[in-house]
């Protein structure tokens, strides 16, 4: 085994645990290894997901609770309505755990805690790789939670929140 794949063989070890949680939480249920697509196919979106640095983006910052309100559901089936195509979900790890694939935004749970991930990013990108929506949260002022919503992509950037 080259150095390198033995390198990528321990980062998935380290982290898959928190992986598969981090998922489970998102989709609220047990998430199983099978369930996930290859280290290889995370590498291949990464690269073509590079395109979206180079696609109009539309943001906001709300209060991290907003994401549980009517007004955030409405926005996110406006999105599903735009682009219905199935969802990545990418967390931090997704590059060395694997990919996951589920049928719309609509089966994700946007209930997730603030402490989902340390990294405070999670990001979901339609399967034909046309739209994205990321969520990057931290803390402001005072500690007041607060969530970056950034959509990109044809038919996602157009959407206001």
């Amino acid at each position: 085994m080259s150095s390198r794949s033995l390198s990528d063989a321990l980062r998935q070890q380290r982290h898959f645990d928190c992986y598969l949680s981090e998922l489970g939480t998102l989709m609220g249920r047990t998430i199983q290894r099978d369930e996930l697509g290859s280290r290889e196919h995370a590498v291949e979106m990464r690269v073509a997901a590079q395109d979206f640095l180079a696609q109009s983006s539309t943001g906001c910052q709300i209060n991290f609770a907003d994401r549980k309100s009517e007004r955030f559901k409405r926005f996110l089936q406006r999105l599903t309505e735009a682009n219905p195509s199935s969802v990545y979900v990418w967390t931090p790890r997704t590059i060395d755990c694997g990919t996951f694939l589920v049928s719309s935004l609509d089966a994700i749970a946007f209930d997730f805690p603030f402490a989902i991930n340390d990294e405070g990013v999670l990001s979901f990108a339609t399967s034909d790789l046309r739209d994205r929506l990321l969520l990057d949260f931290s803390h402001a002022f005072a500690d007041q939670e607060i969530m970056k919503v950034e959509t990109q992509g044809p038919s996602w950037a157009r959407i206001i929140y």
